[in-house]
């Protein structure tokens, strides 16, 4: 079976989008212990987390570090930085500074969503680094707040099939 993609091309669109336009918004697409999220629901999620990267100055085509733990938030950031053309660069949030700081050397990347209980790490290891993300650290009631206040609705930018998309 061979795959031509069409022109343009965003795989966030290939994997969420085309889900809404079959009509299974309403459907679970994310189980977890403590919950569930439809398809629509991963849809908006991806749109908040979309609408910080793009109001914190980051564009399309950059790369951006998701280091959250699985679940929701994982998953909603991920498809933001697809969603709005940015790259994504998924790194182990248990990793040690000096590790981190190899991940910010040699990616470049603009932004990193990092759980609160990790912010700390990262931070240490952009001590000594050329290449320092600005940090979103993900939880806690002010980062909700800032979460809630974005706005879902970002257009899927165009990407074309051979961009870089993770």
């Amino acid at each position: 079976m061979s795959f031509s993609p069409p022109v343009p091309f965003n795989i966030f669109d290939y994997f969420l989008g085309d889900r809404l336009r079959e009509g299974l918004g309403r459907r679970r697409a994310l189980v977890w212990d403590g919950g569930s999220m439809t398809y629509t629901g991963v849809h908006e999620a991806s749109g908040r987390y979309a609408r910080l990267l793009l109001d914190s100055g980051v564009r399309p085509e950059e790369r951006v570090i998701v280091a959250l733990p699985d679940g929701p938030d994982w998953v909603a950031a991920f498809f933001g930085i697809l969603r709005m053309g940015g790259v994504v660069v998924m790194v182990n949030p248990d990793l040690k500074p000096a590790q981190l700081r190899q991940f910010y050397e040699y990616t470049r990347a603009r932004a990193a969503f990092v759980g609160t209980d990790q912010a700390d790490t990262f931070r240490e290891a952009a001590e000594g680094s050329r290449h320092v993300p600005s940090l979103i650290e993900v939880g806690g009631a002010g980062f909700a707040k800032n979460l809630a206040a974005s706005s879902p609705d970002v257009p899927t930018f165009p990407s074309h099939p051979d961009d870089p998309a993770i």
